[in-house]
This record gives C-alpha cells, structure tokens and sequence, in this order.
C-alpha cells in the first residue's frame, strides 16, 4: 500500500490535508503511485508559499511542485499528468541534468 504523506519544509512536521475535495485526488495519486512502483509520496508544503506543495517520489525530493488548490478544489483529472512530469524531474535529476533546471 502507498504511503502518501504531508509535511511542513520549516520543520518537517507532518500534516493532514482534510479538505473534502481532496480524498478523489488522493486516491488518484495513491493508484498512480502503486502502478509506478512507489511505496510513497510526499508532498511538502512551501515555507515561503503555502500555495506550493514540493513532490518527492520515493526518497528523491524533486525540484517540482504543484498548486494545493488541486487538492482543495478536486482537481482529480490534472494530478496523473502533474506526477507524470515530476517523476519526469525525477529521471532528469538522476540523469545529472538538474542543475539545468531552474
């Protein structure tokens, strides 16, 4: 079963995101996860802008981030291709090219 997490960058205190709009989008991550093969998923929560969530898949924190609004308004159809292209940064990253991308 896929472990998917919320924590704060400040202090690395996790957290839940209860919205009653997020449970779809959080079941499309976790379906998501199992056929990519990652155990968890954690969404970090900017110290400067609450707004952003920073992905890591797996052990890897990527340099990619999506908007909390697609869990506070449901946005279940946009989240497959946003963890698509983080695991994207995550292949780049591995491959060195992350210094590129700023």
């Amino acid at each position: 079963m896929v472990e998917i997490k919320f924590r704060n960058e400040q202090d690395g205190r996790e957290f839940e995101l209860t919205h009653p709009r997020a449970a779809r989008v959080l079941e499309d991550v976790r379906t998501w996860a199992e056929g990519n093969g990652f155990a968890h998923v954690t969404f970090w929560r900017d110290a400067t802008d609450e707004a952003r969530l920073w992905v890591q898949l797996g052990d890897d924190r990527l340099n990619y981030w999506i908007p909390v609004s697609t869990f506070t308004e449901g946005r279940h159809e946009t989240v497959e291709m946003q963890l698509d292209y983080a695991r994207g940064a995550q292949r780049r990253s591995a491959a060195g090219y992350e210094r590129f991308d700023k």
